[in-house]
């Protein structure tokens, strides 16, 4: 009964859109031609997105009124997506572009105009970074297109025929999925891979030590780092659960850290190391940049599963990182609070201490918040102001909006300070608190004040979720009799990624990490790189908050 009432309110929205017809007034605003509709009684949003083919982040972006809701009489702007017959016709130097549509890409004569086909996720600011090119520049060629971008969009950059002796010289155009040759790197999918772990045991505290005799035998470890020991016993279970007949793993073990220069250098002089099909760490920048170029000259694919800086995946198209930078993070921070909190009109102050290691991230962070609400057509004034402290705070304080203060320090004396200071002040009073991660780690800050805050922090990791993998959990309690850290999961989803993919296809898969997109139980696999000579960096993170004395995931995006 519950399936025919599901297909009869389907069929029956289905009618209801296609009953609708667009409005017959088309006005010209800003040098772009938009519909005037206006809305009928019971109407909603959603199906006049659907008459006229567009997103209801189009309809937002250009009617930001409309996120507080609408009535019957309301007139709103609907882009006008006129496809040109001529396309000699529909762009010209210095002049605004047609407008985007799913079939853009077949409209921009590619023999005339430098391009770029807008990624998932991607923004204005980024566009202009990557091609050094001002807004004003795309703005010419573009019109307001660029203000609304979705996947898959052309952005022009620049007229070819203009093109003398300026930065786009050696620009060219980029697909959504950066296309790399690699016939000259081609492997064959095999039945049995060789793979090298390398993590910091320290071992050679204790002589003629067996790291796999002892997980075997159950063994404890001597002095050896928590973290490899973890690391280790989640990518060897995972790894363990995907054995098969027509797949077969060989784990080899090297016991080294940032120190060990002359670990490293027998490792890389081995006749054995070439022979490797994958190579997982080391953990530490240093190394892995050294064991990565050797990795490179072999074709190695070499995967980093704790550095955060993205500089190891310079001109190595083999290497990728798991741990999304910690300007990833505060990206998606700063997106969160542009996608759910600015259509309430909040008011952000973005608190900052003395401490000079966060006046780039405030800075940065501004920057890319600006740009961000820029493109989405959203008012800019006093939407976002920086303080000191929380003399600051109180001052840019407003008691008619939201209030949302963002610190990005890491300073504990100055945090432990100013969020006791901060949740006396807002008792009673509509004010969220985001941050990074360390703020909920921090001892003696009151759980009760980040509660009342409601703190808001971006997280490489799904903590929340590890009851997903409690068959795991209980084989590490078995063995370890104690409960395992957060590595032990980063490690297992690593395995799962990385040799699963492996497993179903092969090794070539590396080539196109940005196609494989997924989200396993405590990671989320995202990549993305820049061009065709650097690594993968994954941009997969998540978004968390205090509520009811319970750490709760957003689900915003």
């Amino acid at each position: 009964m519950k399936k025919q009432l599901l297909i009869f309110f389907l069929v029956f929205n289905a009618l209801i859109y296609r009953s609708q017809t667009k409005s017959d007034i088309i006005k010209v605003i800003d040098g772009n031609k938009y519909y005037i509709h206006k809305i009928d009684k019971g109407q909603s949003l959603y199906s006049i997105s659907k008459t006229y083919s567009v997103s209801l982040d189009e309809i937002y972006q250009l009617n930001p009124e409309t996120k507080q809701g609408v009535k019957a009489g309301y007139e709103i702007k609907i882009p006008c997506l006129i496809k040109e017959k001529k396309q000699e016709q529909s762009v010209k130097s210095n002049s605004v572009a047609p407008k985007y549509e799913a079939e853009a890409d077949k409209a921009v004569d590619t023999s005339k105009y430098v391009w770029h086909k807008v990624e998932k996720g991607e923004t204005l600011y980024g566009i202009q970074h990557k091609y050094k090119i001002s807004e004003t520049e795309l703005r010419n060629l573009n019109g307001n297109t660029i203000s609304t971008l979705k996947e898959g969009q052309i952005i022009l950059l620049q007229v070819k025929q203009s093109i003398k002796n300026n930065h786009f010289t050696e620009v060219k155009s980029v697909d959504a999925h950066i296309n790399l040759d690699t016939n000259q790197y081609k492997k064959q999918k095999k039945e049995a891979y060789s793979i090298a772990l390398i993590l910091p045991f320290k071992t050679d505290i204790a002589l003629g030590f067996d790291i796999q005799n002892a997980v075997k035998n159950k063994m404890p470890f001597p002095q050896i780092s928590a973290l490899a020991v973890d690391f280790y016993l989640g990518f060897k279970m995972m790894m363990d659960s995907l054995q098969a007949k027509n797949f077969e793993t060989n784990l080899d073990i090297y016991d080294f850290d940032e120190k060990d220069s002359l670990k490293n250098t027998e490792l890389l002089s081995s006749s054995k190391f070439k022979q490797y099909d994958f190579i997982f760490g080391p953990l530490y920048s240093g190394s892995f940049k050294n064991i990565a170029q050797k990795a490179k000259e072999y074709h190695i694919p070499i995967v980093s599963p704790l550095v955060q800086q993205n500089k190891i995946l310079y001109n190595n198209i083999f290497a990728s990182k798991v741990t999304p930078s910690q300007y990833t993070l505060m990206e998606s921070l700063a997106d969160y609070i542009i996608d759910s909190l600015i259509p309430q009109k909040a008011k952000i102050i973005l608190a900052q201490s003395n401490d000079t290691k966060e006046t780039k991230f405030v800075k940065d962070f501004k920057k890319y918040y600006l740009n961000k609400i820029q493109s989405k057509n959203y008012s800019i004034n006093d939407t976002i102001q920086v303080v000191k402290g929380i003399s600051g705070v109180k001052s840019a304080y407003r008691s008619d909006t939201k209030n949302i203060v963002v610190t990005l320090s890491s300073n504990q004396v100055f945090l432990m300070d100013f969020i006791t200071q901060l949740a006396i002040f807002s008792q009673k009073k509509d004010v969220t608190l985001c941050g990074w991660h360390n703020i909920s780690q921090i001892e003696n800050i009151d759980q009760e004040y980040l509660n009342q805050l409601k703190f808001t922090f971006p997280y490489q990791n799904n903590v929340i979720n590890i009851d997903k993998y409690a068959a795991f959990t209980e084989q590490y309690k078995q063995r370890q009799n104690i409960l395992p850290s957060d590595y032990f999961y980063v490690a297992i989803d690593i395995a799962s990624y990385y040799l699963g993919n492996l497993k179903e296809t092969g090794p070539e898969f590396i080539y196109n990490l940005d196609k494989h997109d997924k989200e396993l139980n405590f990671t989320r696999f995202k990549y993305t790189r820049p061009d065709t000579s650097t690594g993968f960096d994954n941009r997969g993170t998540y978004l968390f908050y205090y509520s009811d004395y319970k750490l709760k995931l957003i689900g915003w995006k």
